[in-house]
């Protein structure tokens, strides 16, 4: 994904949760929930997901978001970037957040609905799929494995690109709201009465100048892009930089970064001793 390393908006997961996932002050959340639901949100429950994360898959998200929401347990993902195993990995996460509340409540709940949403971009073909995707796991016939399980996915490039030909109000609104989570550096400065728009800008503005937050940003983007030149380039190439650009961020530090993320691509062990010059026990400490 292309960015303006001058601002950062909410397509960025870390963003994202910073902006959406406050505590303090939930009136962005509950916009998009009340009109995602049609129903009006009573309360809020933040889960701390780091403590719900058992392997290297789940350890290597930089962005979770689960909360209680009146009869939901939801989990919520921004991605900004779509990949073949990006459903995968999402399920599996989900499904230990399913599990953890099944293990606190010793029981298993019917009753609570259990939601996974799913804010993605780049979607392969996207222009051919609906605004959103609801999937529940059932047969062809529609015969339901479980009754209370559903994921979400809401196609965040058709939303951008058509969201003003949507002729059902309370869709249109919510599509609207979610294009902006795209902002430009530019639309800060045009004049807005609605309110969600107004709220989310200022807490982009805040962000944006908030050097620590923003020097954070930037290193987790300079390994990003190591990555995306691996895929793009070629493996070889793109350890190669990557290592040559994790040494400007931090020796160390970068070479560990470029580990996490082959092992998560499941490159041989001796490779990514080769590539990063760490130890195999170095390598092994990174699994846990």
């Amino acid at each position: 994904m292309k960015k303006n390393k001058n601002f950062y908006n909410a397509r960025d997961d870390r963003v994202f949760k910073a902006t959406f996932a406050d505590p303090a002050d939930t009136f962005l959340l509950e916009t998009l929930l009340n009109l995602t639901f049609n129903t009006k949100v009573k309360k809020i429950k933040f889960e701390n997901s780091e403590l719900l994360k058992r392997n290297v898959i789940e350890r290597a998200k930089t962005c979770d978001f689960v909360a209680h929401i009146d009869d939901k347990l939801l989990h919520i993902e921004l991605n900004s970037q779509y990949r073949k195993w990006l459903h995968l990995r999402n399920f599996n996460f989900f499904t230990t957040s399913i599990d953890k509340e099944t293990e606190v409540g010793k029981q298993y709940d019917v009753k609570k609905y259990y939601v996974h949403i799913d804010y993605t971009y780049d979607l392969p073909n996207s222009e051919d799929l609906d605004f959103v995707l609801v999937y529940a796991l059932e047969t062809k016939k529609h015969l339901k494995y479980i009754d209370n399980v559903y994921f979400v996915e809401f196609n965040m490039d058709k939303i951008k690109q058509m969201w003003y030909n949507v002729i059902d109000e309370r869709k249109r609104k919510l599509f609207y709201y979610l294009s902006k989570l795209d902002m430009k550096k530019k639309e800060l400065e045009v004049e807005e009465e609605d309110e969600f728009v107004k709220k989310l800008k200022e807490k982009l503005k805040k962000l944006n100048q908030n050097k620590e937050f923003v020097s954070f940003l930037s290193r987790e983007e300079d390994i990003e892009f190591q990555m995306n030149s691996e895929r793009s380039e070629g493996i070889d190439e793109g350890i190669n930089i990557g290592i040559n650009q994790g040494i400007n961020i931090g020796k160390n530090e970068g070479k560990i970064e470029i580990a996490k993320n082959m092992l998560i691509a499941e490159e041989p062990i001796d490779k990514i001793m080769t590539f990063t010059g760490l130890s195999l026990k170095e390598i092994e400490n990174l699994r846990y």
